[in-house]
């Protein structure tokens, strides 16, 4: 109870501070973390309390998810629930921003991601809104959700949970993704180096880009250039 009573002190200086609910679990967590772990070496043991959830995907989850594989069959890939820190980064110079904003999208998931097949590139997020998305502060976790896709340029569909679906009413809302999906990757061929006039990464095996270098020794130079950065640096001397 006094622990506790600790803890609820320490929460309320974070959110005095201006800290995010979500930063803040973060930084009791990493305490707790850090308690838990000091008090087992000190005793020489270490404790592995894990088990298999049984509940990976929800009884409304698992339904969605048989009907969706029905619609989708091999044109995508199905991944639930991914991580929002996974699926997108934060681009910014200034380490507090940079921590700030990764919080927002810490301990955050999507209920389903569609991914092309062959590459896993994503294409579509999807989630399923049951009577907690009512709530006021679920409302205001979605709003911020919505924007964080646009932001990145990633699609978002919402679908009410049912207790059955109307594969139409699915494949009407999906079709714009899957199909334009299923025309790209077919009709298009898997670009080589030899036939492409760029050059691959040879990181990543992206097409590069020709870029400019902007400082240093080579200012003015011209060399290729991930499409990734910064996620990827791989570059190339260009040669003209």
């Amino acid at each position: 109870m006094q622990s506790q009573e600790k803890f609820s002190l320490l929460r309320s200086i974070l959110k005095a501070l201006g800290l995010s609910a979500e930063a803040t679990d973060d930084i009791v967590e990493r305490i707790v973390d850090f308690l838990t772990d000091k008090g087992e070496k000190s005793d020489g043991q270490l404790e592995y309390p894990y088990h298999i959830r049984d509940d990976f995907l929800s009884p409304a989850e698992h339904s969605f998810y048989l009907v969706l594989k029905h619609i989708v069959s091999d044109k995508v890939v199905i991944c639930p629930k991914v991580s929002l820190s996974d699926l997108f980064y934060v681009k910014s110079n200034d380490p507090s921003k940079y921590r700030t904003y990764t919080n927002k999208i810490d301990r955050k998931h999507v209920d389903f991601l569609l991914c092309d097949p062959k590459t896993l590139q994503p294409l579509v997020g999807i989630e399923l809104d049951d009577k907690s998305h009512q709530k006021s502060d679920r409302q205001t976790r979605d709003e911020f959700v919505e924007m964080v896709y646009a932001a990145a340029k990633l699609p978002l569909v919402r679908f009410p949970v049912q207790r059955s679906y109307s594969t139409s009413e699915l494949n009407s809302a999906l079709h714009q993704y899957l199909d334009s999906n299923e025309t790209g990757t077919s009709s298009q061929p898997i670009i080589t180096e030899a036939q492409s006039a760029s050059p691959l990464c040879p990181k990543c095996g992206s097409e590069m880009v020709l870029r400019t270098a902007k400082s240093g020794s080579n200012q003015g130079e011209q060399f290729w250039g991930c499409p990734n950065y910064p996620r990827c640096r791989g570059i190339r001397k260009y040669e003209a």
